[in-house]
């Protein structure tokens, strides 16, 4: 890339950790990341970035030609507007993103939902790039999801379609989830909700989870090989619900491909064997089989989606 080249900014606003790329026909040139701080206002977020992404356009030389963000949230993608007023980013609905963009660089900006983006990325750059016909999951905070069916974004009428995986009831008489549904599937496993699962058995006292500073699924996979038997029963537990939730998310949608991704995908030599055999013995497409894949783009396949999705929405 010689200076004043053209090249994307892309912003991927992830649960934990924000991400902002600037990338240049579909390769990362650069990566500043930060702690995520979605409890705060998207507003004054967007503020900090300013400076943070004018500092990237110093250091590379490029000349930008769009921004793209991946949002963790329901986004209506065409008007350029947050829809969702949920647990990350109060009050986002209420931004003009477009204004922010044209007020500080003159440029158009593409916002999307984060899974779709990362499912872009896949698809193109990634796990998905021989099908047009792909489910993504993301495992780690949440469950995520995104589909592509015939070579195109699912979204729906109100922009739900292929994104609340997450949200679908496994249990019947499971507790009610953040986002005010009964059982969903992250209510049962997920990185939020981890910590209560642990620590609400009885038998946790007496665990070596109960000796770690921080738990998460790092820890659970980790004590589970060392023998914990609580560790043990909850890593199973969670490999189970996240592989009933891909079998769903497969009779809804029809993949040729799954793409599993996320934080957690050191361990993919343990979930993808076990989503594959749950997937066999379970689902209605074992005669035909789905092919499920670790994603090649753990980390920065959101923003290699929105630079691919922010050509497509100014070209």
């Amino acid at each position: 890339m010689t200076p004043n080249s053209k090249a994307a900014i892309t912003i991927d606003m992830g649960g934990t950790t924000l991400k902002i790329g600037i990338v240049h026909q579909g390769k990362i040139v650069t990566v500043h990341k930060q702690p995520a701080s979605s409890h705060a206002s998207l507003e004054s977020i967007l503020n900090e970035l300013v400076p943070v992404i004018n500092d990237l356009i110093r250091q590379t030389s490029i000349v930008p030609y769009g921004i793209g963000i991946a949002f963790p949230g329901i986004v209506d993608s065409p008007n350029k507007r947050i829809l969702s007023d949920y647990v990350k980013y109060p009050n986002a609905k209420d931004i003009d993103l477009t204004d922010w963009a044209v007020t500080h660089w003159n440029i158009p900006l593409a916002i999307e939902n984060d899974a779709r983006a990362a499912l872009v990325g896949e698809w193109q750059y990634g796990a998905g790039k021989s099908s047009n016909d792909l489910v993504l999951v993301t495992l780690g905070t949440g469950f995520g999801s995104a589909v592509i069916m015939d070579g195109r974004l699912v979204r729906g009428r109100n922009y739900l379609a292929g994104n609340l995986g997450g949200h679908m009831t496994i249990n019947l008489d499971g507790r009610v989830c953040n986002c005010g549904n009964i059982g969903c599937l992250e209510t049962e496993s997920s990185g939020w909700a981890l910590k209560d699962l642990v620590e609400s058995s009885p038998v946790f006292p007496s665990s070596t989870l109960a000796r770690q500073e921080e738990i998460n699924f790092q820890t659970l996979f980790q004590q589970a090989k060392i023998g914990d038997s609580l560790a043990n029963k909850l890593v199973h537990h969670s490999l189970k619900a996240w592989a009933l939730g891909i079998i769903n998310l497969i009779h809804a949608y029809d993949p040729e491909k799954v793409i599993v991704g996320g934080g957690i995908m050191h361990n993919s030599e343990i979930i993808i064997p076990y989503v594959k055999h749950m997937e066999q013995k379970h689902s209605w497409s074992k005669n035909n089989n789905v092919s499920i894949v670790a994603a090649e783009q753990i980390e920065f396949a959101a923003l290699l989606g929105m630079d691919y999705l922010l050509t497509s929405y100014t070209h």
